[in-house]
C-alpha cells in the first residue's frame, strides 16, 4: 500500500567528477507501508516485482519491521518487558503469525522500489533524510547458539533467554539500557540494497550494499550503490535504534523504524564501482568487504587510496601514507559472513571542498 505525504524540496544533486545526474525536483513524499505484500523475506533478488515506481529525485517514507524479537507471538514476547499489546505494531503481529520458516532465518525487508531510467552501470545516491522510530523499544540477542553466535559464542554461559528487550526515548534520543546505564540513540538501517544480478541470501553484504550494519548511515548521511539490474530494485529493513561498531553479538537494538530516503540517479557513474561508499557532512566512509577481517581491512585501504587519488589527486604513495598517519579504520560489522571495514576520511583535511546537501 502506498500513500502520499507532505512536500519535500530536494537540494540539487552534487557533481562527482563529470557525472550528469537527474535533477531532483519538488515532489510529494511517498509513504510505503510494511504490509505483507510489500515484504521481501530473507533474500535479495532481481526477480521480485517492484511494489513502487519512482523518478530520480523523489523521496519515500518506508515503514519497516524489526526482524528480531518476534518469536511466534510478539504481543506475548514484549509483554515480558511490560509493553502493552496496544504498543505492538499490527504489522509485527501479522508477521508473527506467519510460519516460522518465512521470517526467522532472514531479514524482513520492504520493497522493492523501482527507480525509473536506472540501468546497470549507473550509480544510485541514497540520501538518508530521517530515520524515525515506530515504537520506543527493541530487542538484542546475546545468543550462544550456532545459528548466529556472534564473535564469541559461549561468552554468556547459562543464559536463560536469548533476548534482552531494550527501551528508549525517541524524544530525548536516549537508550535506557539498564538502571543507571543510558546512552544516545543512533537510528539507522542495517540493510539498504539494490538487487544483485542473481537471487542470494539477505545475510551477507556485498557490492549491492545489503546487510552492512554500518551505523554511520544515520540521518544526514548518504549511501552510494552501483545499479546492477534495470530499475535498481531497492529494498531496506533490519532497522536499528543503535549499534556499536562491530555488532559483536550479531544483533543491534533491533527496532522498527521508518526511514525517509531520497533517491538520485547518476547515469554511468557506477561502472567503476567495486564497493559501496558513503559520506556525511564531515567525513567520507570508504568500505571494504571480505569473509576474512584482515582482507576486508586491506580492501578498505586499497579503496581509500584510490578514492584519495580520484577525488583529491593524491599520488598512491601520499594516499597510502595518509591512510596510516591521518585516517581511522573501523569495523562496521564482523558477524555477517562478508565482513565490513571502513576508512573514515575527514573532509576538514582538504582545502578543496565539495558541495553537500543540507540536513536539518
Amino acid at each position: 500500500m502506498i500513500t502520499k505525504s507532505k512536500k519535500l524540496t530536494a537540494a540539487s544533486p552534487f557533481v562527482i567528477g563529470l557525472i550528469v545526474a537527474f535533477a531532483a525536483s519538488a515532489e510529494p513524499v511517498i509513504h510505503l507501508k510494511s504490509i505483507r505484500e510489500n515484504f521481501v523475506v530473507g533474500i535479495l533478488s532481481p526477480n521480485i516485482a517492484p511494489v513502487l515506481h519512482i523518478k530520480s529525485g523523489q523521496a519515500v517514507e518506508i515503514d519497516t519491521v524489526a526482524h528480531d524479537g518476534f518469536k511466534d507471538d510478539p504481543v506475548e514476547f514484549f509483554a515480558t518487558a511490560g509493553i502493552p499489546a496496544r504498543e505492538v505494531l499490527p504489522d509485527a503481529i501479522a508477521l508473527g503469525k506467519l510460519p516460522a520458516k518465512d521470517y526467522t532465518h532472514g531479514h524482513v525487508l520492504t520493497g522493492p522500489i523501482y527507480i525509473d531510467s536506472a540501468e546497470p552501470g549507473d550509480m544510485l545516491e541514497v540520501r538518508i533524510l530521517k530515520v524515525t522510530p515506530r515504537v520506543p523499544y527493541g530487542a538484542n540477542a546475546a545468543r550462544n547458539g550456532v545459528t548466529m553466535p556472534g564473535l564469541t559464542p559461549g561468552a554468556t554461559p547459562g543464559l536463560s533467554t536469548d533476548y534482552k528487550i531494550i527501551k528508549f526515548d525517541p524524544a530525548k534520543k536516549t537508550v535506557h539500557f539498564a538502571p543507571g546505564v543510558n546512552f544516545p540513540m543512533r537510528p539507522f538501517m542495517g540493510v539498504m540494497s539494490v538487487a544483485p544480478t542473481t537471487t542470494i541470501s539477505s545475510r551477507a553484504p556485498g557490492l549491492y550494499g545489503g546487510n552492512m550494519d554500518f551505523e554511520k548511515l544515520q540521518a544526514g548521511s548518504t549511501l552510494y550503490l552501483p545499479v546492477l539490474v534495470k530499475g535498481a530494485l531497492f529494498v531496506t529493513g533490519d532497522s536499528h535504534a543503535g549499534q556499536g561498531d562491530g555488532e559483536v553479538n550479531g544483533t543491534a537494538i533491533e527496532a522498527s523504524m521508518t526511514p525517509t530516503l531520497q533517491f538520485i540517479l547518476h547515469k554511468g557513474a557506477g561502472k567503476a564501482m567495486t564497493a559501496p561508499w558513503a559520506e556525511d557532512s564531515s567525513n567520507y566512509y570508504i568500505l571494504g568487504m571480505d569473509p576474512d577481517l584482515n582482507k576486508a581491512l586491506a580492501v578498505s585501504i586499497k579503496n581509500t587510496v584510490k578514492f584519495l587519488g580520484d577525488r583529491y589527486g593524491l599520488s598512491a604513495q601520499d594516499a597510502y601514507s595518509l591512510c596510516s598517519t591521518g585516517i581511522d579504520f573501523g569495523i562496521a560489522e564482523a558477524v555477517d559472513l562478508n565482513l565490513v571495514v571502513y576508512g573514515k576520511v575527514p573532509k576538514s583535511y582538504f582545502k578543496k571542498k565539495f558541495a553537500y546537501w543540507a540536513h536539518s
